[in-house]
């Protein structure tokens, strides 16, 4: 699923996440979120949903030109850790603090 610029907020994320952690969910395999006015609550949404449902099978997450700031990257690593079928990481921007 290509959602990049297009001005999406953490509302977006929010309710991708609700389609991602229903249980049995296995529709979106590649997730591009590039460029769209997320902040760290989008990185929480979509993470928690990947720990919640570890064997959804996206296998290409993309957050590019995005600062999911030091929690929502935290989340993501966190679900990139639990479900191993995610190949292809793209964190987005990465500050001193994400380190």
């Amino acid at each position: 699923m290509e959602l990049q610029k297009n001005e999406l907020t953490d509302l977006a994320a929010l309710q991708l996440s609700k389609a991602i952690e229903r249980p049995g969910a296995h529709n979106i395999t590649k997730l591009d979120l590039s460029s769209n006015n997320f902040t760290s609550k989008a990185g929480i949404y979509i993470g928690e949903a990947l720990i919640k449902n570890p064997e959804y099978p996206m296998f290409k997450l993309t957050f590019e030109n995005t600062n999911l700031e030091e929690d929502g990257l935290v989340r993501i690593l966190e679900a990139v850790t639990v479900n191993t079928n995610i190949l292809k990481l793209h964190c987005g921007i990465v500050t001193d603090n994400g380190l």
